[in-house]
């Protein structure tokens, strides 16, 4: 039944752009009210180009690639990026020319009728992602959307490669086996501590213990968080440049989205275990806008 949510709210989505591209006079009525708003609002038209926009029963206004662009067996931050080691910890370095909003802003949740999903938030994080390493091994998986009134613990999905790999510019094909996989989920593994904020990975010297040679650190400022940025590498440090709001397309519906769901499949080799989340958010702060324990450190 999910899907068939998605589907409709993808085809209404569609039907409500197809109507925008229409010549309106300057007295048109506004957008219906199912049109995308909060954080979802500020990035819709920047990546619609490149995936569909649905509505979410459980998220909102959620966002999924097109297979076309990342292939159908797309994983968050692995795909289409490199792990690059900063003087802040590990930031994910994106290939795609769209890859600052959805790789350090807001989470990603995986749906077996649907695919990949991000769901967007208003907080700048070098990748929004826990860590596990032991043993010669590096796992991460990203950080799921926080639902409130959750019961459970947070879980997600884990990608583990050894420690010699992480670095490398493509990790497609050195993913590793479930069963060598858990090494990293031990009782003696290293993780970052339950707190609030974005998490700085495995140390340079654990890296370097695998590689056989240090991994020099990449300068990472602090962004302007008034603002959306994005973030590239340059030389021997990261630039944040602002991103002025694009407006909304003409459609919503691409040729290069297909018409049915799934849009991407779980990969083999992955792993689904808990995360380590943030602390709940104290009595009477405002939810509106950012997902519990955004914020830089």
């Amino acid at each position: 039944m999910r899907a068939v949510h998605h589907l409709a709210a993808a085809a209404a989505l569609a039907v409500l752009g197809l109507a925008c591209h229409r010549e309106q006079p300057d007295t048109a009525a506004p957008a219906p009210a199912t049109a995308p708003t909060g954080p979802s609002e500020r990035f819709y038209g920047a990546l619609a180009p490149y995936g569909t926009w649905i509505d979410d029963a459980a998220y909102g206004w959620v966002w999924l690639p097109s297979p076309a662009i990342v292939g159908a067996d797309f994983f968050p931050y692995m795909t289409g990026g490199r792990w690059l080691y900063t003087d802040a910890g590990w930031m994910f370095d994106s290939n795609y020319s769209w890859g600052w909003a959805p790789f350090h802003y807001g989470r990603w949740a995986f749906d077996a009728g649907v695919g990949w999903m991000w769901v967007p938030g208003d907080v700048w994080g070098p990748a929004w992602v826990d860590w596990r390493w032991n043993d010669g091994y590096v796992g991460w998986a990203p950080l799921p959307p926080v639902v409130a009134g959750a019961r459970e613990e947070p879980r997600s999905h884990w990608i583990v490669v050894a420690a010699s790999d992480l670095t490398r510019p493509q990790l497609d094909g050195y993913i590793q086996p479930n069963a060598r996989g858990q090494a990293v989920f031990a009782a003696n593994a290293t993780h970052p501590a339950a707190q609030p904020g974005w998490r700085s990975g495995p140390p340079e010297q654990f890296i370097a213990a695998a590689t056989g040679h240090p991994e020099p650190p990449v300068h990472l400022p602090p962004p302007d968080t008034s603002r959306l940025v994005r973030s590239r590498v340059a030389g021997d440090t990261v630039e944040h440049t602002p991103v002025e709001p694009a407006p909304p397309p003409a459609a919503t519906m691409f040729s290069h989205n297909p018409p049915e769901f799934p849009l991407h499949k779980l990969r083999p080799h992955t792993t689904h275990a808990e995360v380590f989340d943030a602390p709940p958010r104290p009595a009477g702060g405002s939810a509106r806008g950012r997902h519990r324990g955004e914020r830089w450190l």
